[in-house]
C-alpha cells in the first residue's frame, strides 16, 4: 500500500486517548448534532447516547418519522436522553433555540451532492453559509465551550501534486473547483470560512474548535436511505452494478471508527487543529477482491474495466464527468493518519471487516440479493 501510515488493526471501540486514558464518556453533558439524520450522523448520535451524552439531534423536520424513526430507535433505552427539535442551517433564526444550554456541538450538516445543476447555490452556498449560521449562532448563544466541525479529506487533498505527496493536515486542498468539483470546493470553502471566523472571534467569546477530516467512509448503514451516501460505492459492486473494477482508489475509514474520533475530539483537552481520519488506502479492484470471496453467492465483478469504458460510462452517469476522470482514474493518494492516531489514540479496525460489515447491512437491509 502507498499509505505512509499504516494502522494498528486493533479493535477501536474503547481505544486509549493521546494521553493513555481511555474515553471520559458524557456523564450527562448534553451535545447539538446537526446534519443528525445523514449517515454518519447517525452513526455519532448512536455512539454519543450509548456513552452517555444528551444528545439534542437537529434536523429540518421532526415531525417526519420516516427521516427521524431511526434516532428514536436509538435512543429506545431510559438511560438514553435524545431530544428532537427543529433547526435548519440555512434559517439563522431557527438555531438559537437548538442550541441553548449546549456545551458542546457536533455540526456536520451539509450538502453531499457531488454535482448540481446550480453547484454554487446547491453546493457550495450550503456548505459555507450553513458553517458560518451555526458558528454565529454558536457565538451569539454562548453556552458551547467546544465546537467539533466534520469536514472532508476534499479539504486537504488536491490533483496538483505528484502521486508520491504525502499529505497532512497542513495541506489545503488547492485545486478544487465549481465547475469539475463543487463538493470539493464546498467542503474546503465551508472549513476555511469556519477557522477564519474563529480565529477573528475576540478571546472572551472564543470557543474551541476542532476539525475532522474523514476520508471516504465505510461501515454498516443504519437504514436504508443511507445507501445514497458514500458506501454507494461498495453495494455497487456487491449487486454488480459496476460490471467490472475501474482504476479508481480510495482512502476509506469505518463510520464507527469516525463516530468514535468525534467522541474524542469532543472530549480530549488537548484536542485541537485538524485531524485527518484514515485507515488506508484500497484500489476498488482490491475491494472487489475482500468481500468477493466472504459473499459468494453475490455477483461481485473482479476483472478490471478498461479506462475507455469508464470515459465511456461518464456519458451516462450523472455521478462521472470526463474532466473528473482525468484527474483520478489511476492515480493513488499518500495520506498521513499519524496525528489522529497519536493524539485522539485512534486504532482503526480492519478494512476488511469495514468492508465485510457494510457489504452484511446491504442484505441484512434488503438491498442486495443472491445471484441466481
Amino acid at each position: 500500500m502507498n499509505d505512509k501510515i499504516q494502522a494498528s488493526g486493533r479493535e477501536a471501540t474503547t481505544p486509549a486517548s493521546g494521553n493513555g486514558t481511555t474515553p471520559a464518556g458524557g456523564n450527562g453533558r448534553r451535545v447539538c448534532v446537526t446534519g443528525a439524520t445523514g449517515y454518519l450522523g447517525s452513526h455519532v448520535v448512536k455512539r454519543l447516547l450509548d456513552q452517555g451524552y444528551r444528545v439534542r439531534a437537529m434536523v429540518r423536520d421532526p415531525d417526519n418519522e420516516e427521516n427521524v424513526g431511526h434516532l428514536r430507535t436509538l435512543a429506545e433505552a431510559p438511560d438514553h436522553p435524545l431530544e428532537v427539535v427543529r433547526g435548519d442551517v440555512m434559517e439563522p433564526d431557527s438555531l438559537d433555540a437548538p442550541l441553548g444550554d449546549c456545551e458542546l456541538v457536533c455540526h456536520m450538516a451539509s450538502s453531499v451532492r457531488l454535482f448540481a445543476k446550480d453547484p454554487q447555490r446547491d453546493i457550495v452556498d450550503v456548505a459555507v453559509k450553513g458553517t458560518a449560521h451555526v458558528l454565529s449562532a454558536v457565538q451569539r448563544v454562548g453556552s458551547a465551550r467546544r465546537v467539533v466541525l466534520t469536514s472532508s479529506i476534499a479539504a486537504v487533498t488536491g490533483h496538483d501534486k505528484p502521486d508520491s505527496y504525502v499529505f497532512t493536515e497542513a495541506d489545503w486542498n488547492e485545486s478544487a473547483d465549481l465547475k469539475v468539483t463543487p463538493y470539493l470546493l464546498a467542503k474546503t470553502l465551508a472549513e476555511r470560512a469556519a477557522w477564519e471566523f474563529h480565529k477573528a472571534l475576540p478571546e472572551a467569546q472564543r470557543f474551541e474548535l476542532v476539525a475532522l477530516n474523514p476520508v471516504v467512509v465505510m461501515g454498516p448503514l443504519i437504514k436504508k436511505a443511507h445507501v445514497r451516501s458514500s458506501p454507494n460505492t461498495l453495494r455497487d459492486l456487491l449487486v454488480r452494478k459496476m460490471p467490472a473494477c475501474p482504476r479508481l482508489y480510495l482512502g476509506l475509514v469505518d463510520v464507527r471508527d469516525v463516530a468514535l474520533a468525534h467522541q474524542l475530539a469532543l472530549e480530549l483537552p488537548e484536542a485541537s487543529g485538524r485531524y485527518i481520519l484514515h485507515n488506508r488506502g484500497l484500489w476498488i479492484r482490491e475491494m472487489a477482491q475482500i468481500i468477493a470471496p466472504r459473499f459468494p453467492d453475490y455477483p461481485v465483478p473482479t476483472w478490471p474495466l478498461p479506462d475507455v469504458a469508464v470515459y465511456a460510462a461518464a456519458l451516462f452517469d450523472k455521478r462521472l464527468s470526463i474532466a473528473f476522470l482525468r484527474q483520478q482514474l489511476g492515480r493513488s493518494v499518500v495520506i498521513d493518519n499519524s496525528r489522529s492516531r497519536k493524539e485522539l489514540g485512534l486504532s482503526y479496525r480492519p478494512l476488511e471487516e469495514t468492508l465485510v460489515d457494510t457489504c452484511q447491512s446491504f442484505i441484512d437491509l434488503g438491498m442486495a440479493r443472491p445471484k441466481r
